[in-house]
């Protein structure tokens, strides 16, 4: 299997694949966000983890945050947030999630949703998550459609689908959750049949 290259990948077919297929799950993933940590945006201080060409960073910049951080292994798809302006207050940083460059106890909350397929070294990345986590900071990490996301919606953006596998590893949340918990904290899963998962980690 061919394994996509992030770091040098193009933002272009990414952005067009987000916009034409999936903008209307990003509001349903922020609210699968507020309803698993029970916060608001507004007042917190925010990181997400491959975030791409900046659809759900948009999301949060309309709630908000005190601060709003923005992590990708791709210039191409930092540069794309920056230059169409979707969260024009973020902090955009070029990094790589298993060594991630924050100091510690500097966000409220991380977010990170489709990336964790292709972390290296998850350990490296939970332990770097932890690290920058303030006291009682809460992380949400997965993949997939979201679990509050309307069927109609999901079902919508399967039909417009084309093509074969995408290429994404199989992962277990199962794994996530013990690699979390051994960082520190407790660390729950909550899925659903073609929905996808999300590892809900409380520090």
């Amino acid at each position: 299997m061919n394994q996509i290259d992030w770091k040098n990948e193009s933002a272009g077919h990414f952005e067009k694949h987000a916009e034409e297929r999936l903008q209307d799950v990003y509001p349903w993933l922020l609210r699968d966000f507020i309803e698993f940590t029970g916060w608001q945006i507004a007042g917190r201080k925010i990181l997400e983890i491959g975030c791409g060409p900046g659809f759900m960073l948009q999301q949060f910049a309309a709630g908000s945050p005190a601060l709003l951080t923005g992590v990708d292994a791709s210039f191409s798809m930092l540069h794309r947030v920056a230059a169409v302006a979707r969260a024009p207050k973020a902090f955009l940083v070029q990094a790589d999630a298993c060594s991630l460059p924050f100091a510690e106890a500097s966000f409220d909350a991380v977010f990170s949703r489709g990336s964790v397929f292709f972390w290296a070294d998850l350990p490296a990345a939970f332990a770097g998550i932890s690290r920058c986590l303030k006291p009682g900071g809460q992380a949400l990490i997965g993949g997939g459609y979201g679990i509050s996301t309307p069927q109609a919606i999901i079902d919508g953006v399967r039909k417009a689908k084309v093509g074969g596998k995408c290429g994404v590893p199989r992962l277990d949340p199962g794994q996530l959750a013990e690699i979390a918990a051994r960082t520190g904290g407790q660390a729950k899963i909550f899925q659903a049949a073609g929905r996808g998962f999300w590892v809900h980690w409380k520090l």
